[in-house]
């Protein structure tokens, strides 16, 4: 990846038959391809590479590797959890991903380090969201946007004030503006900057 520093690699899918190698397919993103078939090419573990579609600032491409599933991804496929998004960049390899609980997750990486992989944990939050909500917003933070939206704080021009909002809610003006900012961070991370991680 070093070769093509601008690019960003997300894992769309893996599949595998039953005996054959790791079939991967990956959606590159980025302003110039130049360079990157031949990193494919150049890959010890990638034994064919395919084009399957360009659109704009996107290519979709089917890896085949030379490796197998080694045993350790065995039994990290097993794990209970659910892979979100997985994406690959110059500076490392960004996973997405739920657990079922913690100790899903302190095996998990556990896992990793076993393989010689370094694990950095950039954030861990436990979800209590219905289908209704989003991942990672609180009841308080939920509330928080609502009665902003609801009272016109987004409005152009402005119908309310942070002082109107943080008097609907009866908190404090600090309070409501680390509800919002926290709210409005976690929807970037979630609609916007999810696809970069």
């Amino acid at each position: 990846m070093d070769s093509i520093p601008d690019l960003t690699l997300e894992l769309e899918s893996m599949e595998q038959p039953h005996t054959g190698p790791l079939v991967l397919f990956i959606r590159a993103t980025g302003p110039s391809f130049d360079g990157l078939d031949a990193t494919f090419e150049d890959a010890s573990f990638v034994e064919n590479h395919v084009l399957i579609s360009e659109v704009g600032t996107m290519r979709l491409y089917q890896l085949i590797l030379t490796i197998r599933r080694p045993p350790f991804l065995e039994e990290i496929v097993l794990q209970k959890r659910f892979p979100e998004s997985v994406t690959i960049r110059a500076d490392g390899v960004y996973v997405k991903q739920q657990f079922a609980d913690r100790d899903e997750f302190a095996t998990w990486r556990e896992l990793h380090r076993d393989a010689g992989i370094s694990v950095h944990l950039d954030r861990l939050y436990e979800s209590t969201s219905t289908d209704t909500d989003l991942i990672g917003v609180s009841d308080k933070q939920r509330e928080a946007l609502l009665t902003a939206y609801e009272l016109g704080y987004f409005a152009v021009p402005q119908h309310a004030s942070l002082e109107d909002v943080a008097a609907e809610l009866d908190i404090s003006l600090s309070a409501l503006a680390e509800r919002l900012h926290r709210a409005q961070a976690h929807l970037i991370e979630h609609f916007f900057h999810a696809n970069r991680y």
